[in-house]
């Protein structure tokens, strides 16, 4: 399937960017073209030949760096970048639905070598020196939203924290209804950390892997857990640990799931995590490469009202088949 191209006289701002500034939908894994209305400014950050002096308001003005981005940006902006963003950042605060594109036709190293490599590519990950214990991107507020990127995270950290707090009012900080599409999550500790019990969270078509800790950790906290979330199409590869929430009501479907680092010790997909309600979830027409979790604990987990429907391989009999009913 070809690529159909849309300007914005169009209305339709799609999630992938060339050099060229053409604004290109990518196909989402059900083959549904994932293109967005644009409500607010878009500004472009590139890592290589950009400057913080510019406006930021097209490639040849674009910012240097994502902190400017984000010390400009207001609810309903965009930002598309390239080259190899080396910044560990927080969202502004009360700041919503912001979308952040990363250039090229995939999520790819944005190397220099072979020479060119860097210019229509795109890397989120660490100062060259510093910090490891920062997430790449803490974010405050809901609806943030990002798209063909490749992360490559801090080894003591997340490469994005979604944040939620008790707060009130203006107050309140909550990053539910977080997207992330067509991302790839390529190194680091953990790839999407929820400490805080955030709502409604898509992740869809991302790939994660050689990730040290978990592809994706949520705990209940604040009376909720990972509510709504829907999990789907993504493919969870050479990880120690996958898919680890408190889940309640989310849809997990149409990954595929390695045996993770240590098949006998590892989490490969667990619902039940610890600190809130958890229970009603769907997690079916995945694939378990289970070879010796034998599809149970601490491998595979999930709740007694969950409802599991799922291929996978069972070690101890060698059998190929359908996982049908909640893993004991």
């Amino acid at each position: 399937m070809g690529y159909t191209h849309f300007d914005k006289v169009s209305g339709i701002n799609g999630i992938g960017v060339g050099a060229s500034g053409h604004e290109i939908p990518v196909i989402g894994p059900s083959g549904n073209i994932l293109a967005f209305g644009t409500q607010g400014s878009t500004y472009f950050v590139d890592a290589n030949a950009g400057s913080n002096s510019k406006d930021g308001l097209s490639w040849d003005n674009a910012f240097l760096t994502m902190a400017k981005a984000f010390s400009v940006i207001a609810s309903g902006d965009t930002i598309y970048f390239r080259g190899k963003i080396r910044e560990q950042l927080t969202a502004p605060v009360q700041v919503f639905d912001v979308t952040i594109i990363g250039a090229g036709n995939r999520p790819r190293h944005a190397d220099s070598t072979p020479d060119g490599g860097q210019d229509a590519a795109n890397t989120w990950t660490t100062p060259a020196s510093g910090a490891t214990t920062a997430p790449l991107c803490k974010v405050l507020q809901q609806g943030w939203r990002f798209a063909n990127i490749l992360f490559a995270g801090p080894t003591d950290s997340d490469c994005v924290q979604l944040y939620r707090d008790a707060g009130a009012g203006d107050a309140e900080r909550d990053a539910g209804q977080a997207e992330f599409i067509n991302c790839r999550f390529a190194s680091g500790y953990n790839g999407i950390n929820d400490p805080g019990g955030c709502f409604g969270v898509l992740v869809q078509g991302c790939r994660f892997e050689a990730l040290t800790n978990f592809c994706i950790l949520g705990v209940g906290n604040i009376g909720a857990g990972q509510g709504s979330w829907l999990i789907e199409n993504n493919h969870f590869y050479g990880f120690t640990n996958g898919v680890k929430i408190c889940g309640l009501g989310c849809r997990i479907k149409g990954n595929t799931f390695t045996d993770g680092g240590t098949p006998n010790t590892t989490v490969v997909c667990n619902t039940v995590s610890n600190g809130g309600t958890s229970k009603d979830n769907f997690v079916v027409d995945n694939y378990f490469q289970t070879a010796t979790a034998n599809f149970n604990t601490p491998d595979v987990v999930g709740n007694a009202t969950d409802v599991w429907n799922n291929t996978s391989i069972d070690g101890e009999t060698g059998f190929i088949g359908r996982e049908v009913g909640q893993p004991a």
